[in-house]
């Protein structure tokens, strides 16, 4: 994730009608990348931007409801990565799956609060909207697709993809938690990342020749 420029602001404490909203998302999102989802508070973005306490509250209803639109908008900017990697013509599919897998790992581990605010719902609580569901929902389908090319090439047993995605996913995920939540060095994984990915593939059923 790279930081965002706060824009639409015309001078200190005044913007155009209909960017605070965005001034807001943006706000927000460069706080994330310097690690302080825990300091996002409406109250808090009306400070840093110079504007009425109750000025915030005007574009969104609650704290959960902006950090729903912002993890949209870091699943959207993430499929995109995933996407362009899974269309890369000059690897075969498995390498793909390993760039795709390397390129995750590296994601949550450099963002750790983009990494929290994505996948754990607490943040976001009741206010997750068709549109995060439906960009969740695109994310993992970049993953059965991948697979899918891997069933077509016979590199990997053909078995049911959704499965085979959550296979896949779910050892990633869970070692990424633990090094985010500081319960596992980051290095201890770093160094068999690559040991770890030919796990899942054995378990998918590729066997190199």
């Amino acid at each position: 994730m790279t930081e965002n420029e706060t824009s639409g602001r015309k001078k200190t404490g005044t913007y155009h009608h209909g960017s605070l909203r965005n001034a807001l998302i943006l706000e927000t999102e460069r706080m994330i990348s310097a690690n302080e989802l825990d300091h996002v508070t409406l109250h808090e973005l009306g400070k840093r931007l110079g504007v009425a306490r109750s000025a915030p509250y005007r574009h969104f209803a609650s704290k959960n409801d902006l950090l729903c639109e912002v993890a949209t908008r870091a699943f959207a900017r993430l499929t995109e990565q995933d996407r362009a990697i899974r269309l890369e013509s000059t690897l075969n599919p498995v390498e793909r799956v390993r760039k795709l897998a390397h390129h995750y790992f590296h994601f949550a581990i450099n963002n750790p609060d983009y990494y929290r605010l994505m996948y754990r719902e607490n943040l976001v609580g009741e206010n997750e909207s068709p549109a995060l569901a439906a960009v969740r929902e695109e994310n993992f389908a970049e993953v059965v697709w991948l697979l899918e090319e891997c069933q077509q090439a016979g590199l990997i047993s053909t078995a049911d993809l959704e499965a085979q995605a959550l296979f896949c996913w779910a050892p990633f995920h869970g070692i990424c938690s633990l090094i985010i939540d500081q319960h596992l060095p980051r290095e201890m994984f770093t160094g068999t990342l690559d040991w770890h990915i030919d796990a899942v593939l054995r378990g998918l059923g590729f066997n190199p020749q």
